[in-house]
């Protein structure tokens, strides 16, 4: 580009020529020029209204905060209503599982000692929600969100604690097999000739025909009340469950266990064998009900009753 001017009516005639690039620089500069100017004129008329209305520094600030605290605390009402969908399946889930609980119970628990389990706590009503309260700020939803989460930690704690009741009071009473696998029974509960004299006697327990050294478990957890030699029943061990309930185990080759010593559920306390009036290697079981012997048909789990 080339611009051409004169200097006054008899001046001399100048020419300047620009390139791109010459040009480019030029209008850059202007623009920012420009922009500086304004940003001045920006700046002094804003400093001249708030001099005359100081007013307006609030309210110009406001705005922005107040964008920004409707972001923030659209945000947290969305995570709190998301922590509200949680909180209302887990209690859902809780509810559920206090029904399966009673369930399992039931079936586990003999028909016998159907009266004896510990009760459940009794709860019940219609499900209600909670609702979200969209009034209140984000401290006040952020503090409902920690008291829930506080009371459904504390119904869960609960809901063990029953849970871990009904499980040791089903572990410390003799309803386990006191032989591994499937045993088959020799010898029933109740009337029958007698092995030596073949007159008719009484039987407490159930006899178990097994392999000499198979293992003898614990049918409940509880405390080795006698542990050694008898003369009808042989090598013999007597476990104390609380609330009148003791098992025995008869004729064993061998103990494992010692008097005063505490066994857990299934912990084996010796190996079958023929000892005491025996004629061969099985295991007698009794379960003794407030010092009176009753079937154990009737309160062990799982055993094969043909």
């Amino acid at each position: 580009m080339q611009l051409i001017w004169v200097s006054g009516p008899v001046g001399k005639i100048r020419t300047l020529n620009l390139g791109f690039r010459r040009l480019s620089v030029v209008f850059i500069g202007c623009a920012i020029t420009l922009l500086t100017c304004g940003a001045l004129l920006h700046f002094i008329g804003f400093r001249i209204a708030v001099e005359m209305n100081p007013s307006l520094l609030g309210a110009y600030a406001q705005l922005h905060s107040t964008s920004e605290m409707a972001d923030i605390k659209n945000t947290y009402i969305k995570k709190y209503q998301d922590i509200q969908k949680q909180l209302q399946q887990n209690q859902r889930l809780v509810g559920e599982l206090q029904e399966q609980n009673k369930k399992l119970i039931n079936l586990a628990v003999p028909k016998i000692l159907q009266k004896e389990k510990p009760a459940l706590p009794a709860s019940g009503g219609p499900f209600k929600p909670i609702v979200l309260d969209k009034r209140k700020n984000i401290e006040g939803l952020l503090e409902d969100s920690s008291e829930y989460l506080k009371t459904f930690n504390q119904q869960l704690l609960e809901q063990k604690k029953v849970m871990d009741q009904q499980i040791e009071w089903i572990m410390g009473k003799p309803l386990a097999l006191p032989i591994l696998g499937n045993p088959s029974l020799s010898g029933g509960f109740g009337g029958r000739l007698d092995p030596f004299t073949r007159t008719w006697s009484a039987h407490e327990g159930l006899d178990f025909q097994e392999p000499f050294g198979s293992k003898i478990l614990a049918a409940g957890a509880g405390r080795v009340k006698f542990a050694g030699w008898d003369a009808s029943y042989g090598n013999a061990v007597l476990i104390d469950h609380g609330n009148g309930y003791v098992s025995r185990y008869a004729h064993a080759s061998q103990l494992l266990v010692r008097e005063g010593e505490i066994v857990q559920n299934q912990q084996t306390l010796g190996l079958v064998g023929s000892t005491g009036r025996s004629t061969g290697p099985h295991l007698h079981f009794e379960i003794i009900k407030n010092g009176i012997p009753v079937d154990p048909k009737d309160y062990l789990i799982g055993l094969r009753k043909d």
